[in-house]
């Protein structure tokens, strides 16, 4: 008996007949693929660490924690894509929807794709600190005002972000070229809305749908703090 690898394929003769036989792709070949993630992560992906609190009194502290987890389960992923130097996974449907939100994470797309036209790469200097999350409820007037199909969950995750972050397109030869901070001692509180997802090979995920600057007087207060 003769046998050919083909990609994906295997391809042996018996009694003289060509049989071809699928080969199941394997869950880090999967995830490579399509998410561009390299090299393969953990399954689950294991989400950033940082205290998870739950101020929404229709959720218990499981259903919190399992939105929590999901949020900074999306951030662990949004860093591992930039440690990849790939833009597939902004476009596929993990950390939001690009049917819904074709535009979030566009300028990310547009790093990555800077860096490799000048035969150089998105290198994370530096990376901001979660200090805490908090599982709010999400007004019925905020989930409706994205203007998406989809409507974000009705409980949405206060993320309180501390700097310093740096991002830069490193080139060989050239100064690196800044294109993502944070200052040290700078910080941010952002209310996101967003769907649990499942996406092949990762665990689950929060796709972000859109967020809002707690200081913004339309939230309405909704931060609760």
């Amino acid at each position: 008996m003769k046998r050919w690898v083909l990609i994906g394929l295997a391809a042996v003769t018996v009694a003289g007949i060509l049989v071809v036989v699928a080969r199941p792709e394997s869950r880090c070949d999967l995830v490579q693929r399509r998410y561009g993630l390299t090299p393969c992560p953990p399954s689950p992906v294991p989400p950033e660490v940082a205290p998870i609190a739950n101020l929404d009194p229709k959720l218990d502290e499981a259903g919190a924690r399992r939105i929590g987890e999901a949020y900074l389960r999306s951030r662990a992923l949004y860093y591992r894509a930039i440690a990849a130097n790939t833009d597939k996974l902004f476009g596929a449907a993990v950390i939001h929807r690009p049917d819904e939100t074709p535009l979030l994470f566009d300028a990310d797309v547009q790093h990555v794709k800077d860096a490799k036209v000048r035969d150089g790469r998105l290198v994370l200097v530096s990376r901001a600190k979660v200090r805490r999350v908090t599982i709010v409820p999400l007004p019925a007037e905020l989930r409706t005002s994205l203007g998406t199909g989809r409507l974000p969950i009705d409980s949405a995750v206060v993320v309180e972000v501390e700097g310093p972050e740096l991002q830069v397109i490193r080139v060989p030869g050239r100064p690196d070229q800044p294109v993502s901070t944070l200052a040290a001692g700078d910080s941010y509180r952002l209310l996101v809305g967003g769907v649990l997802l499942r996406p092949a090979g990762l665990g689950e995920t929060f796709a972000e749908l859109g967020q809002w600057e707690c200081l913004d007087p339309d939230t309405r207060g909704a931060c609760l703090s």
